[in-house]
């Protein structure tokens, strides 16, 4: 499954980007009744899909990962180099 595959490059973003003031990662389980909620008010029909918002909540990015993490772009939007 491209979604698990996909997990050891998050956790690496997460560690590289992460931290108290800087990115927070959040992962939904489209499955769940809170991702299904999600997916629809973001219009998620590809999973894994990347979002990046800015602090005060706007989309910043979207990506559909179906051909791998797009790790540069998401290190792009986030202002990381």
């Amino acid at each position: 499954m491209v979604c698990l595959s996909a997990k050891p490059v998050v956790d690496g973003l997460e560690e590289e980007l992460g931290g108290p003031t800087r990115v927070r990662v959040l992962r939904a389980d489209m499955r769940s009744a809170a991702g299904r909620a999600l997916a629809e008010r973001y219009q998620i029909d590809t999973v894994p899909s990347f979002l990046a918002f800015a602090g005060d909540g706007r989309l910043l990015l979207r990506l559909n990962g179906t051909s791998g993490v797009p790790t540069a772009a998401l290190r792009r939007a986030l202002g990381s180099p």
